[in-house]
């Protein structure tokens, strides 16, 4: 879209383009550990909503737009954890994994850094504690899937929060 488009529809009022752009920048979050994607862009749209009164949206859509968010960040803080003890691993090392995600996108870079981190700390992890490869790869992978996938899902639920909250603005 162009800038006249763009004004076209969001107008010209700076608290909705302040609102929009939480709500992008959620979307962006979601893919980087330790932003809370899901929480930026729910502030965005109750921003919005505070804007206007607490008119518009409708309530629906807020309630809506908090079980996403509420789903979004269970999935953040959960899911590695499940994943790996899906596949095996202890909470100790399911706890050192999330630790080592942290500095695998600091050191590694990015996403692929933290699914590196994990999924390597809780293979050498397992495998020091049982010395058994392939329950240990098995963990490993267990768990760099999920944190794979639980970044996916919550890029997926803020993208429908925030295309949701477009749709209510021009709507």
């Amino acid at each position: 879209m162009t800038g006249p488009v763009l004004t076209a529809v969001l107008g010209t009022d700076p608290v909705v383009w302040v609102a929009v752009g939480l709500a992008l920048v959620g979307v962006l979050g979601t893919l980087v550990p330790l932003v809370p994607g899901a929480l930026l862009s729910l502030g965005g749209v109750y921003l919005y909503w505070w804007s206007t009164g607490y008119s518009d949206p409708g309530t629906l859509f807020i309630i809506f737009t908090v079980i996403l968010t509420i789903m979004a960040l269970l999935l953040d803080w959960f899911s590695g954890a499940i994943t790996a003890k899906m596949g095996g691993a202890s909470n100790k090392t399911s706890f050192m994994a999330g630790i080592a995600g942290i500095f695998g996108f600091i050191f590694l870079g990015g996403p692929v850094g933290v699914i590196i981190a994990v999924g390597g700390t809780v293979f050498l992890r397992e495998y020091m504690k049982t010395g058994n490869a392939r329950d240990a790869r098995k963990a490993g992978i267990y768990s760099a899937i999920g944190v794979f996938a639980s970044a996916f899902m919550q890029a997926a639920i803020t993208i429908t929060i925030f295309i949701g909250f477009l749709l209510a603005l021009v709507f």
